[in-house]
């Protein structure tokens, strides 16, 4: 089987080949080929069996996060903690300090998802999403929370969503 199929097929089976970590890009074309949402169970694998470095991990967690459709369905939460946790604060995929203070931020969702981890720092965005006509979801309603500086675990702006990923396990989310 060529080495491209190879990555295709089993894109794992490639990375043990590869015989050392991989670069910010070799891990791109991975996770491209993997798809969106694949994405996460392949950047944990490479995580977790040494196939790449902190910095490739940074680099990337944001973005595989951002990608999936359902991100916490691909990966239990304490999986993605001790990734966004490994990788350290990022902003479009770049270590970052954290903010020095709390962030009032929004998410418009079905009553049933109101604790998941993407927010936006943007109460326009939230409300298209609480109304459903953000990607095409389900009508809503829109949350707020106050995040202090150590639940932010990213911060992605590449979809012009202002997206936060926060972990809400310890915040207080109230429905407007």
């Amino acid at each position: 089987m060529s080495d491209y199929m190879q990555q295709i097929n089993n894109p794992l089976g490639a990375l043990a080949q590869h015989g050392q970590p991989l670069t910010t890009d070799e891990l791109a074309v991975r996770l491209a080929r993997a798809g969106r949402d694949y994405g996460p169970a392949l950047l944990s694998a490479a995580w977790q069996q040494q196939y790449i470095d902190q910095a490739v991990l940074a680099a990337h967690v944001g973005d595989v996060w951002s990608g999936a459709e359902y991100p916490d369905r691909m990966l239990e939460r304490d999986e993605w903690r001790a990734l966004f946790a490994a990788a350290g604060y990022t902003v479009n995929g770049r270590p970052a300090p954290r903010p020095d203070g709390p962030l009032e931020l929004w998410r418009g969702s079905v009553p049933e998802r109101a604790r998941d981890w993407s927010w936006t720092a943007t109460r326009r965005i939230a409300e298209g999403y609480a109304a459903g006509t953000a990607a095409r979801r389900p009508e809503g309603r829109l949350y707020r929370t106050v995040a202090p500086p150590e639940a932010l675990l990213c911060h992605n702006t590449g979809r012009d969503e202002d997206e936060y990923v926060i972990d809400t396990s310890q915040l207080t989310i109230t429905a407007v």
